[in-house]
C-alpha cells in the first residue's frame, strides 16, 4: 500500500508541477505585457488542478506519515516541510482572489499594491513548492 501511495504522491506532484509551469508561463507573459489579460477558463482550470494536486498530496502525505508521526513531529526537517505546505495552502486561497486581477485588468493598469500582492504571492508559491520538495528529498532520501 505504501508504494502505491508514494506513486500517487509523486505522480500528483509531477502533474501539479506541469500545471504550475503553464500558469507561471502565462503569468510571465501577462507581467511582460505580452498578454493583456488571461483567459478566465484557463486560469480557473489551472488553479483548480493545482488545488486538487495540493489536497491529494496533503492527504497521501499524511497517510504515509501517520505511522511515523511521533518521530516526524520531532524532526525539524519535517516541520519545515509542513510549514512550506501550510504556506502553499494559504497562498492557494489568496491566489484564488488574486487571479481575478489578471483576468480582468492588464498588468499595466494594476496599482502598486495589486502588483506587490501578485509578486509576493508568486514568490511565496515558488519558494514553498521548492522548499517542500527539497526538504522531502532531504528527509526521505
Amino acid at each position: 500500500m505504501e508504494f502505491s501511495l508514494l506513486s500517487l504522491h509523486l505522480g500528483t506532484l509531477a502533474v501539479t508541477a506541469i500545471a504550475i509551469f503553464i500558469a507561471d508561463h502565462d503569468a510571465l507573459l501577462y507581467v511582460r505585457g505580452k498578454k493583456d489579460t488571461l483567459p478566465r477558463r484557463k486560469v480557473k482550470a489551472l488553479h483548480y488542478l493545482v488545488w486538487a494536486g495540493l489536497i491529494t498530496m496533503i492527504i497521501s502525505g499524511g497517510v504515509m506519515a501517520y505511522p511515523a508521526r511521533e518521530y516526524l513531529l520531532t524532526n525539524i526537517g519535517f516541520l519545515i516541510k509542513i510549514f512550506f505546505v501550510g504556506i502553499l495552502f494559504v497562498n492557494a486561497i489568496v491566489i484564488h482572489f488574486l487571479s481575478d486581477l489578471a483576468i480582468e485588468k492588464p498588468f499595466s493598469a494594476l496599482n502598486n499594491r495589486e502588483r506587490t500582492f501578485l509578486f509576493v504571492s508568486g514568490a511565496l508559491s515558488t519558494v514553498s513548492w521548492l522548499g517542500a520538495a527539497i526538504t522531502a528529498m532531504v528527509i526521505f532520501g
